[in-house]
């Protein structure tokens, strides 16, 4: 053991000198006390013919050497340990003050010990402060967005005999007021037993770190809430097709959450894209976004269009794509109502000239048909006159034309005429708008008046009877009046009656029986009319164009082709109100009629 020798070496020559000096104390009380024959100084000092003297003087001096030559040594060790206790300590306070988290140190009933500058400059205190004062004290912790006090780390370690974490927001606020975002441990100290014997608080600003991750989280919410917040169904797969990102339109949508779709196969948590699942795969490996837009889909008894996009995702190395689902019913109904609105408006420029063009030669074939009528058929003296000049039978060139059909013609002549008529009138109806009289109007009245009037309306030679058709009433009780024209708004319900049963009467029935479903209802400041019937339904095609004018889907003389067209004028233009058709093919077809409660005088 190599021990430092300057403390050991100046003991032990003391213990020398001690021991010489008492040699000498001992020689010089020996010659002049207890000399019985006065001998010479030299003699006391060193009585060589005095074996008795020597051993005794020999030994003590012996003694004091030895004894300072343990004291010595001891005394040699406890410097050397001393000095190493310092230099530890020295070197510890170096350590422990040169590392760049802030550390404090407790003993196991949380008082303060030890802490380094770092630690100082946090808190606010200072170690002469600090010392002897509880953590609790000088370490105030709190909740950085409840502002609630924390649990004291060292109380966790103390209790659980574990190292602790803070939470993520933990706010440190020091002595003079200044908070900083903190994150930290802190640990047990433990003896050779086990035993706690202090504690290790550590812990770091991370204020900056802190705002930055609260930026980004800020930013992934902003962000997640765009997402959510759009009424497009947007949902994120993986080349492998399994789901990324789920937004709230598609959970409403589908009814599966985001959670639950997390991860998951696209077809299993939305099955009705197995049949895009080609494109997707596709649209992935050429990185080219594909679209398809109006997708027909039927949705129970409701008709729905969709835009479908798929959106490849190609940066940074990350495979996939987004697709995103537009439900666009609205619009392509309105983009309808706006095509069979200019349609109708064209028709009404040409109107009033054709009205004046077509009527005076179909007043002048019908007038002529009826005067042959009147020369022929009626007992008129001229027509007796006449005959007889002519030397003719009239009763003979009557039995005569009825042979040959002449009247059933001029009938037929008189019919066509009054079709044409019809025509006419209702052209007439686009060319100008009419001062009406707009009056408060009770619709479930007014509907019931209508289907009235429907059943006994028809006519004998019909096919079908409309009293027959089975009629499901659902009028909301508080429906309030409406104002509109009367009139116009019953002869929309007739045509959109008569229309249904005339399609009804084409379809077989097997285990069911032809029915409309009549519904009244209010939406907002809308009052709303849905005839709905389960006939043959309408392809796409005829769908949309069922408002146009003069298209009919019945024979050659069993339509004009102008009721629909009538019907959806009075509703969109004379009431500013909309009016649109849903069908499902072989099926059933509904009609939806919405007119503003308070009314718009045309």
């Amino acid at each position: 053991m190599n021990y430092s020798k300057k403390p050991g070496r100046s003991m032990l020559l003391t213990f020398v000198m001690l021991a010489v000096a008492l040699w000498c104390v001992e020689a010089f009380f020996d010659f002049t006390w207890f000399e019985a024959e006065p001998n010479s100084l030299f003699h006391s000092f060193f009585p060589a013919d005095d074996p008795h003297e020597m051993f005794v003087r020999t030994l003590m001096v012996s003694a004091v050497i030895f004894c300072g030559a343990i004291v010595s040594f001891l005394y040699g060790r406890a410097v050397h340990s001393e000095k190493e206790a310092l230099e530890s300590e020295e070197n510890l306070k170096t350590l422990f003050n040169s590392i760049g988290d802030a550390v404090i140190a407790t003993d196991r009933q949380g008082i303060v010990v030890r802490m380094n500058p770092v630690a100082e400059k946090l808190t606010g205190w200072t170690i002469e402060e600090s010392r002897g004062t509880a953590l609790t004290d000088i370490f105030n912790i709190v909740h950085s967005v409840t502002k609630h006090p924390c649990e004291n780390p060292v109380d966790k370690v103390l209790k659980y005999k574990k190292v602790v974490e803070l939470t993520d927001h933990t706010t440190l606020i020091s002595k003079n007021g200044e908070h900083y975002h903190i994150a930290d441990s802190a640990a047990p100290v433990l003896d050779e037993e086990g035993s706690i014997t202090g504690t290790v608080l550590v812990f770091r600003d991370v204020s900056d770190e802190y705002l930055r991750r609260e930026e980004l989280r800020k930013l992934r919410n902003y962000l997640s809430n765009i997402i959510d917040s759009m009424p497009s169904i947007l949902v994120g797969v993986d080349a492998e097709g399994k789901v990324t990102q789920w937004n709230m339109t598609a959970e409403k949508i589908t009814g599966v959450s985001s959670a639950d779709a997390y991860g998951k196969s696209l077809v299993s948590v939305f099955p009705r894209m197995s049949s895009e699942m080609d494109k997707i795969r596709k649209s992935i490996q050429t990185r080219r976004a594909m679209s398809e837009e109006r997708k027909l889909r039927h949705v129970d008894s409701d008709v729905r269009y969709e835009d479908l996009t798929i959106f490849p995702l190609v940066a940074n190395g990350v495979e996939g794509a987004v697709i995103q689902i537009d439900d666009v019913t609205e619009r392509c109904n309105m983009e309808q109502m706006m095509i069979q609105t200019e349609k109708m408006m064209s028709v009404g420029g040409l109107a009033a000239g054709m009205a004046h063009e077509i009527n005076n030669p179909l007043a002048a074939i019908s007038g002529n048909a009826q005067n042959i009528v009147n020369r022929i058929y009626k007992d008129l003296d001229m027509n007796r006159l006449v005959a007889a000049e002519c030397n003719v039978e009239l009763e003979n060139l009557r039995d005569y034309l009825s042979r040959r059909e002449i009247p059933k013609m001029l009938n037929g002549i008189s019919d066509s005429c009054n079709r044409a008529a019809s025509i006419v009138t209702n052209m007439l109806r686009f060319s100008r708008k009419s001062k009406k009289r707009f009056t408060k109007c009770n619709l479930p009245e007014l509907l019931d008046n209508t289907i009235d009037l429907a059943a006994n309306d028809y006519d004998l030679k019909k096919e079908y009877d409309f009293r027959k058709i089975k009629i499901i009433k659902e009028y909301s009780p508080d429906l309030p009046r409406v104002l509109c024209e009367e009139n116009e708004i019953q002869q929309v319900f007739l045509n959109l009656l008569k229309n249904g049963a005339q399609a009804m009467m084409e379809k077989d029935y097997v285990d069911d029986t032809s029915r409309f479903i009549l519904r009244l209802k209010q939406e907002d400041q809308m009052a709303v009319l849905e005839v709905e019937d389960n006939g043959p339904g309408m392809e796409e095609d005829v769908r949309k164009r069922v408002f146009e004018p003069f298209f009919s889907t019945k024979g050659v003389g069993q339509g004009t082709g102008l009721g629909l067209s009538v019907s959806f004028f009075i509703i969109t233009d004379q009431h500013n109100g909309e009016m649109e058709v849903n069908s499902v093919p072989g099926k059933w077809t509904r009609f939806v009629v919405k007119i503003p409660i308070s009314g718009r005088e045309a």
